[in-house]
């Protein structure tokens, strides 16, 4: 494997070394300007952090498919479940991390929910691609500016906005493998001081069975396991003067799937039905030098699970306030100020509570000063302090010094630190462990960025430590702190642009991490725990704009060894299952009609590969494949 990467990274330096004269048009990695890293605009180049922008682009040329699939092809992360039944959960492993510690925001509002049973994170299901204008991505430990869940990162997906003439109608239709149909349908516009988008998108399938009939099956006849989602999406720009504006917003989505008893376990009436309400407004007042940001969002999430072991309801409310502002006080000198609160709250449910004990709150303040490019050097400092209603005052920092050589290369360093409180459900619920300590993290990375060859060539190199303590694990039936968490990794990501129209990408993953817990007699014992996240990932992906209507694209993604627990019917104990690695090639082209139409066309796992486990004893996705038409008028 090793061997083969590295002849087939050779091999495309030299073809970009040969076609580096044309296309000098195109905007460098370091050149791109980002949002999500400092919460105000700023190019790539002037701070020390980490981030990725999945663009406008990228995103078009995944119509039909969702953002897990987006998400799975970009470098440390994992998406469990990605080639699975398309109703099969989602699990986002980032940097080794399990998705309750990734914050997931929608245009800069975190999407939270209060009914999961081991963090906040939302079902990545619930969020349709179709109105997504671009993902940011930022890595490491970022809870001084974006508070207790951005351990392993934070994912900013930024919608798209009305623009253009007063009615402009958009559109897409996809048909696929597995009786698959997938719609979406919208307005947008702008008139005089008011813009709009309004979108509805509709996919169902039937799918495949989620659990995988026993190896030793004869003629099994296990039954497909469909899904069916409705989505609605709006917001509305309003310019109210020439400083002020506010944006109101609002995404409901209902979601129906069947699932099977666990693996290799068929199951006829099992149901889920998932609703996630996401509302609340953005704002945002000029000052000239800078700019005050008052941002409001509101989640309820409710779950009703219909299984033979009888009904589950779930009711989860999420809140978050928030007010800051950054301003420029000279040319390289900038600040940023805020105070945050957020409450969650779990109400109507099938859960036993025993404490009685629904909600809790945190409300937290944070400042940040940033020096930008003074002579090649930046800097950041940052600082939260979260007053909590269940566990006091909590102290988090942020300190990222990096430096740009001839605009070129840059060398960065983050240094960070993150506090996590339980859940509800961790605390309170019949499992639950009123005792349970917040759990508190300390982060490092460092690395080099550059763009070279006249901005053809982009190249990333990230080393990153995570160390945290009283980490939280549901073990036996119960929540527990376990007393260490060490996870180390390593990201080396390449993208090439040899010839006009042609881009081509690459990356390599490497993470690990170790649990060290007490044992009996007292004595700490240490072992490794990434279950089902490999300690090996990398990924290609070519682009090639062949005519100008015509654009094909391949990728590739490998995922290496790792484990999985499986809990045999019935058992208590899991048994430790060694998964192979394996690889899967999808392929992507597209036609562009006279004005603004495309015909598409997507083919997954094109060699057909069903030899593999994401999860043991659930079923793989083989070959699938969608085509279809987008439009705008």
């Amino acid at each position: 494997m090793k061997k083969s990467y590295t002849t087939l990274t050779i091999g495309l330096l030299a073809i970009a070394q040969a076609g580096f004269a044309q296309d000098s048009a195109r905007v460098s990695q370091l050149n791109t300007v980002v949002v999500t890293a400092t919460k105000f605009a700023k190019k790539a180049s002037e701070t020390g952090k980490v981030l990725t922008v999945i663009s406008r682009e990228q995103i078009e040329r995944n119509t039909g498919r969702t953002i897990t699939d987006v998400l799975n092809e970009q470098a440390g992360i994992v998406i469990n479940g990605a080639g699975s039944n398309p109703g099969k959960n989602k699990e986002l492993y980032f940097r080794g991390a399990t998705s309750q510690y990734t914050t997931i925001l929608m245009d800069g509002i975190p999407v939270a929910d209060a009914t999961g049973l081991t963090g906040n994170a939302i079902d990545l299901r619930l969020m349709p691609i179709d109105e997504v204008e671009r993902i940011e991505i930022l890595r490491g430990t970022q809870s001084t500016l974006y508070g207790a869940d951005a351990i392993a990162g934070v994912i900013n997906i930024i919608t798209k906005k009305g623009s253009g003439k007063p009615v402009n109608a958009f559109g897409n239709l996809t048909w696929g493998s597995n009786r698959s149909l997938k719609g979406s349908l919208g307005l947008r516009g702008q008139q005089e001081n008011v813009d709009y988008n309004v979108s509805f998108t509709h996919f169902e399938t039937d799918g495949i069975s989620e659990a995988a009939p026993p190896e030793n099956a004869v003629n099994p006849k296990f039954d497909k396991d469909g899904l069916k989602t409705n989505a609605f999406m709006a917001n509305v720009g309003i310019q109210a003067t020439e400083h002020f504006r506010i944006q109101p917003f609002l995404m409901y989505t209902d979601y129906k799937s069947k699932y099977d008893a666990g693996p290799f376990q068929d199951a006829i009436r099992n149901n889920n039905q998932s609703n996630l309400l996401h509302t609340g407004f953005r704002s945002l007042y000029e000052l000239g030098k800078g700019q005050v940001h008052a941002n409001f969002g509101y989640q309820k999430v409710t779950r009703r699970d219909e299984s033979d072991w009888g009904l589950t309801e779930l009711d989860g409310r999420s809140y978050f306030g928030e007010m800051y502002g950054h301003y420029d006080l000279n040319k390289w000198l900038q600040v940023l100020a805020g105070v945050e609160y957020r409450k969650s709250e779990l109400l109507d449910t099938s859960f036993s509570n025993p404490y009685g004990i629904r909600s809790q709150y945190n409300t937290s303040p944070y400042a940040s000063l940033f020096i930008k490019n003074l002579h090649g050097f930046s800097f950041e400092l940052g600082g939260r302090y979260t007053l909590h209603s269940r566990y006091g005052n909590n102290f988090t920092y942020s300190i990222n010094p990096s430096y740009l050589i001839a605009d070129k290369v840059k060398l960065f360093v983050n240094i960070s630190s993150g506090f996590k409180a339980p859940t509800l459900t961790a605390l309170y619920s019949i499992w639950g462990n009123p005792d349970l300590k917040p759990e508190k993290t300390n982060s490092y990375e460092a690395g080099v960025e550059t763009s070279l060859l006249k901005d053809k060539l982009d190249l990333r190199v990230v080393g990153f430590r995570r160390d945290m303590k009283d980490v939280i694990a549901y073990i036996n039936n119960k929540y527990l702190n376990f007393n260490k968490q060490n996870d180390k990794g390593l990201e080396v990501e390449l993208g090439l642009h040899p010839a006009k129209g042609l881009s081509v990408k690459l990356f390599y993953a490497y993470v690990e991490g170790k649990v060290t817990t007490q044992a009996a007699a007292g004595k700490d014992t240490t072992y490794d725990n990434l279950i089902r996240r490999p300690n090996h990932s990398a990924g290609l992906n070519i682009g090639y704009q062949v005519l100008p209507k015509v654009f094909v694209g391949t990728n590739i993604r490998h995922i290496g060894t790792r484990n999985d627990l499986y809990f045999a019917p019935g058992a208590w104990t899991g048994v430790n299952k060694p998964l192979d690695p394996y690889t899967i090639w999808d392929m992507y082209a597209e036609y562009r009609l006279s004005g603004k139409g495309r015909l598409f066309f997507n083919a997954n796992n094109i060699t057909n590969n069903t030899k593999y486990w994401e999860i043991y004893g659930y079923s793989v996705l083989g070959f699938t494949m969608q085509a279809g038409i987008s439009f705008q008028l």
